[in-house]
């Protein structure tokens, strides 16, 4: 059985919510740059814009946001955008999470981040003794800095 994880908060308060939220846009922006070139480079350009038609690219599309959000969480404890701000999502015992928590975590982005630019996450994350947003309640995990190494 593996150890769990020494939790050492180094930030409070307002900089641990900058640091998620900051997590937060650098995946979603690189996600939403790699969405719009595939679109770009497999769309049909229309007078609107450009469009995918099909199952096959929805299917695809659904495969990279797994691979680009929930695979790195299982298998590193971190997307992108948490290495970047030394930040890591770990069970409520502190341990590693599984791929279904992290799943179901990102599933939630919808209403946390997509509900009035992130607003809902935030509200819920401020009212909880352990700063979890909606996905983290129902995945019951959460984000925690990572331990420095420091005494």
């Amino acid at each position: 059985m593996e150890n769990p994880i020494t939790i050492q908060p180094r930030r409070t308060g307002r900089w641990y919510f900058v640091l998620r939220s900051l997590a937060a846009v650098i995946d979603y922006v690189v996600f939403g740059v790699l969405l719009f070139a595939y679109i770009y480079y497999f769309g049909t350009e229309t007078d609107e814009g450009y469009r995918v038609d099909g199952c096959g690219h929805v299917l695809l599309l659904f495969v990279a946001w797994v691979i680009w959000l929930p695979l790195p969480e299982f298998g590193f404890g971190k997307t992108l955008g948490k290495w970047a701000c030394d930040l890591r999502v770990v069970n409520l015992d502190n341990g590693r999470i599984t791929f279904g928590q992290a799943f179901v975590r990102h599933l939630l982005d919808v209403v946390d981040l997509g509900g009035f630019f992130g607003l809902v996450a935030f509200i819920v994350a401020r009212t909880n003794p352990l700063n979890q947003r909606l996905g983290d309640l129902v995945a019951k995990t959460r984000v925690v800095e990572e331990p420095t190494g420091e005494s």
